[in-house]
Parts: C-alpha cells; sequence; structure tokens
C-alpha cells in the first residue's frame, strides 16, 4: 500500500500536467477507463449472444414481467379474504415502543468545544488534512 502511494506521489511530482495525471491515476485505481471492445455475452433463449440490442432487448423483457408478476400477485392478495394491510403487519410485528427521540438545540460555542476537545492528530483521511490543521 506504501509502495502504491510512494508511486503515485512520484508520478504526480513528475507531472507537467499534475491535474490531468491525478485523473489518469484516478481511472487507474478505480478502473474506470474506457475499455474496446468490451462485449458482454449473455444467454437469451439459450444462445449465446453479444449483441447488444439483444441483450437490452432481455433486460427489458425480465424487468417489465418481473413488474407484471408483483402486480398480479398484489392484485391476488388484495382479491383474498386473508389480504394484511401494510399498517396492521406493522403493528402485529413490531409490538414494542420505539424510544422517543428528543433533541436538544445547540449553540456555535458547543460545537467549537467538541471540536477542540478531539485529539490533535498528524494522521490524515482521503482528503490529506490532518486533524491539528
Amino acid at each position: 500500500m506504501l509502495a502504491k502511494k510512494l508511486y503515485y506521489n512520484n508520478l504526480i511530482n513528475k507531472s507537467n500536467n499534475k491535474p490531468k495525471t491525478t485523473w489518469n491515476i484516478v481511472r487507474t485505481i478505480t478502473n474506470n477507463g474506457k475499455v474496446k471492445n468490451n462485449r458482454t455475452t449473455m444467454n437469451v433463449k439459450n444462445k449465446l449472444t453479444n449483441n447488444p440490442l439483444t441483450i437490452a432487448n432481455a433486460f427489458n423483457k425480465y424487468f417489465v414481467s418481473v413488474a407484471e408478476d408483483l402486480l398480479t400477485k398484489n392484485t391476488l392478495k388484495n382479491n383474498t379474504s386473508n389480504y394484511i394491510d401494510p399498517l396492521t403487519h406493522l403493528q402485529q410485528n413490531f409490538r414494542r415502543a420505539s424510544i422517543p427521540t428528543n433533541l436538544k438545540n445547540t449553540t456555535t460555542h458547543e460545537i467549537g468545544k467538541i471540536i477542540h476537545s478531539l485529539k490533535s492528530k498528524d494522521s490524515s483521511g482521503y482528503d490529506g488534512i490532518s486533524l491539528r490543521i
């Protein structure tokens, strides 16, 4: 991990265009660069295909059918006598009382006091800024 950090820092330090180099590093690390000829193969109707339109249509058909199936199941539930509405379901399954939450007002002085009570450390987060600053 340290070796990678030193390597990338060295690349940025030697670069004439630091923002571009930084974004290239980000793309490399996140694998978010443009990949050419990245064809996905999918089994549609028992045939392997890499045609984007066929794959998109297969996904569309699947998700439309899922929605239709859910609607059909909900309609059947609504027509039966054992249908339980959501509020009744919640009341039956969550009988314990919830703990009331009371929020108190605060002042900028209190917040400043809390910030100053934090330990000063030299370690930093992803932004590279230490808590000491």
